[in-house]
């Protein structure tokens, strides 16, 4: 155990200055010194944040990444709305483009006060199974062709055949309801329907003599959607 001293003189804070004072000291207490901090490079050196950087602008951006291409999307839209059905984009369509066509179409419901994102995506992947299903009856679920008509595949044309609704949801903003809403109404859900069996026939060739029976459930499944978008 230490002693501890009393010195007198000196401040009694351990200053050696004038003014009275008591001075308490150990002899076994330890010292402190004064703190002196070190300033140097770091571990990697400096060149090692401009290798960092220039990882950073060397990534691909996050688009990209996720796999979706803009301009492929947009060459894809492109031919869906000229009408040109035997373009080469259409035989690769992406989930991205689909996904982007649901949600603006729910989006432009939005802006008619009605909200309506849960519905819209939920019944896509409702007809996107049914329509998948009803397919593979036709053709069978064996066979080369088969593999032409999954149920990505399906998702994928679904969602783009929707771009005609989304052209009667923009305009919808601005027309009346009355007889003129109700057969744009109609107009486009036989554009979507006849779309989407022109698709399906081109991607699956044995479906090509029954683009008539694809028609019915495509006309159904994008009238449900209209009538969203009327009432």
């Amino acid at each position: 155990m230490s002693e501890w001293t009393m010195r007198p003189g000196g401040n009694a804070y351990g200053g050696g200055g004038g003014g009275g004072g008591v001075e308490w000291f150990s002899a076994g207490a330890p010292s402190y010194g004064s703190y002196a901090p070190s300033y140097g490079a770091p571990a990697g050196g400096y060149g090692a944040s401009t290798t960092n950087s220039n990882s950073f602008e060397e990534e691909p951006p996050l688009l990209e990444e996720l796999g979706i291409d803009v301009g492929a999307i947009f060459l894809k839209m492109r031919a869906v709305l000229l009408w040109r059905l035997g373009s080469r984009y259409l035989d690769d369509l992406d989930m991205g483009g689909a996904l982007l066509f649901v949600f603006v179409l729910a989006g432009l419901q939005l802006l008619m006060g009605k909200l309506h994102f849960g519905v819209t995506l939920g019944w896509s992947v409702v007809f996107s199974l049914m329509l998948w299903f009803l397919l593979r009856q036709l053709v069978g679920s064996e066979g080369a062709e088969a593999k032409n008509l999954d149920l990505y595949g399906c998702c994928c044309v679904v969602g783009y055949s929707m771009l005609p609704l989304v052209l009667f949801a923009a305009a919808a903003l601005l027309l009346p309801k009355g007889p003129v809403t109700l057969l744009a109404a109609a107009g486009c859900t036989l554009w979507a329907a006849l779309t989407a069996s022109r698709i399906f026939a081109r991607r699956c060739p044995a479906l090509e003599d029954l683009k008539g029976v694809i028609m019915y459930p495509c006309i159904l499944t994008y009238a449900t959607f209209a009538l969203l978008v009327v009432y």
